[in-house]
């Protein structure tokens, strides 16, 4: 594959961009920002990747395109990718929680990837990042052709050989899709309630009591879905709690730069897939109301891994 494409260079975007293009693929990024020529991550590297905005998106014409973007703009930016003019032959899913690769899908039909990402970053900057611990990538699909197939196992290869542990699972994705939301659905919303890093969840007897009893209600929901999750998903949150433990929530670091949160596809999905197949999560209900009052009174409030 002569050409990839990350669209977004936040926490996310920048990480994935700079272990593409040091395992050797020719990568570009498409930001709503400014244009720039260099992407930075420390605890990886930096590389020389043209950023372009999407005026200049028509320029390009990719194979692969990686969606980085927050879940409320992913479908602004496929409306913008498809203006510029792009056919991708495979599109990627990188958001947390769920519908966003319904909606790859829905847009692209057997091209569509979805991505779940275990590793920890921070933005720091436009197309600049910190990456503070490098967990894993793992890529598969629900329903995918054969070209969509071979994209993922050149994703997997390519990212592992830049640095970050990559795994393509196959049509095993739903089952670690849910385990990764019942993880950010029992650490995101504690931690924006304790207002702190990710280790009060593990050293503070309430928040660890909280999340505990969030995780395990998505693990009921996830069982009356159908899905039967590949790890306990109590024991789960408290592991990936503990080894991010420096690390900021994706909802804190949201807040703090006074941007909307993804509560909508985390715990409220989760209160909505619930409801649908009768079975009781009040807790991610309350999670989800929370979260939405306090986005409003904590915006631009210092991060606590500012301090």
């Amino acid at each position: 594959m002569a050409s990839v494409v990350v669209v977004g260079c936040g926490a996310v975007g920048s990480v994935l961009a700079v272990a593409l293009s040091r395992g050797g693929v020719d990568v570009a990024v498409v930001t709503r920002g400014q244009s720039a020529s260099r992407v930075i991550v420390e605890g990886l590297g930096e590389a020389s990747i043209p950023v372009y905005t999407w005026s200049d998106a028509h320029r390009i014409s990719p194979e692969l395109v990686l969606y980085a973007t927050k879940a409320y703009d992913l479908r602004a930016a496929v409306e913008e990718s498809l203006r510029a003019g792009w056919r991708p032959g495979s599109v990627v899913s990188l958001q947390n929680g769920l519908g966003s690769l319904e909606l790859l899908e829905s847009r692209f039909p057997g091209r569509a990837l979805g991505g779940i990402v275990l590793f920890g970053s921070t933005r720091l900057g436009h197309c600049r990042s910190r990456l503070v611990n490098r967990g894993e990538v793992l890529l598969g699909w629900r329903s995918a052709n054969e070209e969509a197939r071979r994209a993922c196992h050149f994703l997997s290869d390519a990212l592992s050989r830049g640095g970050l542990s990559t795994h393509c699972i196959g049509g095993r994705l739903d089952e670690w899709r849910w385990l990764k939301l019942a993880v950010n659905a029992a650490i995101n919303p504690v931690t924006v309630l304790a207002w702190s890093r990710n280790r009060v969840v593990v050293e503070d007897p309430f928040a660890r009591e909280l999340a505990e009893a969030l995780a395990e209600e998505v693990g009921r929901v996830a069982e009356a879905h159908g899905i039967k999750l590949p790890r306990n998903p109590v024991e789960e949150a408290l592991r990936v709690a503990r080894v991010t433990g420096d690390n900021c929530s994706s909802m804190i670091q949201d807040i703090s730069r006074g941007k909307r949160t993804e509560i909508d596809y985390i715990s409220g999905v989760v209160a909505e897939e619930a409801w649908r197949h009768g079975v009781s999560a009040p807790l991610n209900w309350f999670a989800y109301r929370a979260v939405r009052l306090l986005e409003k009174w904590l915006a631009g409030r210092r991060s606590p891994c500012e301090t």
